[in-house]
């Protein structure tokens, strides 16, 4: 994605009637063809996906302006940013659209994509599936990411799941995050065979799963992988960005027992210290697995703090984040290999980083898919 770059509303946006939204986004790229930005640069009208965007509350709508300017700059499509108040007992559904355009480089064409409002109240909120499914762009791929509480029989949720082709949460929003991971693990058991799932917290994930598979990449180091005993994962919590460092260590630990064959013995429980702990089995040998919250890092949103997997063999690799959050140390000592003590570059990913990498992956990803159904039997208790 572009460093900074960001796009912009060509112009306010303008209310309208549900019925009349098509034939209004026709006459605005009729009038924004006839008009040009400074330097002469031609409108351009680009749409490679559907976007919508599902919130429910202020609080979880903060920031989304920001994203989207970030990310239909490597991806314009038609944006639906859609609000439901469902609690309320008034009803009704109000609608905007506008223009959102990439500022152009000297030269180049000003390519912009459609943004649709649209602000739901009461029961009328169960008008957003029809109304979503009637303005999609077809033959592109439809992303839904749902900000909004998770229910896995929550009727838009499962209606709009059936009408896109992947969709996407940030379970790291949640600063208690065990009952919307469970409900998602049922959620994706139901569904799994019609769309594609994925979660902001799992892609965080991304550097320290990449970390510790080559860690056990030398052929001497494998034979460790079945004599793990016991695997210590600490994380931090902020509430300014609203960000848990806990969802992303339930997720990490449930990729480790998949990925490692663990069978689960004893559920998550918490261990009266803060933390949660888990136990395993793998053939004979036991797993215990701890989660410690520890100290937010310095001007750092939550997240993993690190990661210790000790050896029944004797040793332990640990990854640890640094407290300036731009590298993780990296400790090992596992017998028959050499002692190993390095620092490990790593780029703390902002959310429109996230979104738009997430937005290139069209596929399954059956690793999280299968993880998180492991994880909702973590979970119960």
């Amino acid at each position: 994605m572009a460093d900074l770059q960001q796009s912009i509303l060509l112009d306010p946006p303008k209310e309208v009637d549900v019925p009349a939204i098509e034939r209004e986004l026709t006459q605005l790229w009729k009038h924004a063809g006839e008009d040009t930005f400074p330097g002469g640069a031609p409108v351009v009208r680009a749409c490679s996906l559907n976007l919508i965007i599902f919130t429910e509350g202020n609080e979880r709508a903060d920031g989304l302006e920001e994203i989207v300017s970030q990310v239909t700059v490597d991806h314009p499509g038609r944006i639906f940013l859609v609000s439901a108040d469902r609690r309320t007992a008034t009803t009704g559904v109000e609608a905007w659209v506008s223009a959102r355009c990439s500022l152009p480089v000297p030269g180049g064409k000003q390519v912009c994509c459609e943004e649709i409002n649209l602000a739901c109240k009461g029961t009328d909120s169960n008008k957003i599936p029809s109304i979503v499914t009637s303005l999609l762009v077809p033959d592109i791929p439809s992303i839904l990411i749902w900000k909004a509480k998770l229910d896995a029989r929550d009727n838009v949720l499962q209606q709009i799941s059936q009408i896109v082709d992947r969709v996407l949460i940030d379970s790291s929003e949640e600063l208690h995050p065990s009952d919307s991971l469970t409900s998602w693990g049922i959620f994706i058991e139901m569904n799994r065979d019609r769309t594609a799932f994925g979660d902001l917290a799992w892609t965080h994930l991304v550097q320290w799963r990449k970390l510790l598979a080559q860690a056990f990449q030398p052929v001497e180091a494998r034979g460790h992988l079945q004599t793990i005993d016991t695997a210590t994962i600490e994380y931090w919590s902020t509430r300014k960005p609203r960000h848990s460092g806990l969802s992303q260590s339930f997720l990490a630990t449930a990729w480790l027992a998949h990925a490692l064959r663990w069978v689960l013995v004893h559920s998550f429980k918490e261990d009266g210290e803060g933390g949660f702990v888990a136990k395993f089995r793998l053939k004979e040998q036991a797993v215990n697995v701890r989660l410690g919250q520890v100290a937010p890092k310095l001007n750092s949103p939550g997240g993993i703090a690190s990661i210790a997997l000790h050896s029944a063999q004797g040793g332990e690799i640990e990854y640890r984040l640094m407290e300036s959050g731009g590298c993780i140390q990296q400790r090992s000592s596992l017998s028959g290999m050499p002692a190993v003590e390095t620092a490990l570059s790593v780029h703390h990913q902002t959310e429109a980083e996230l979104v738009s990498s997430e937005l290139e992956l069209l596929h399954r990803d059956a690793l999280y898919e299968s993880s998180v159904v492991l994880l909702k039997n973590l979970l119960t208790r």
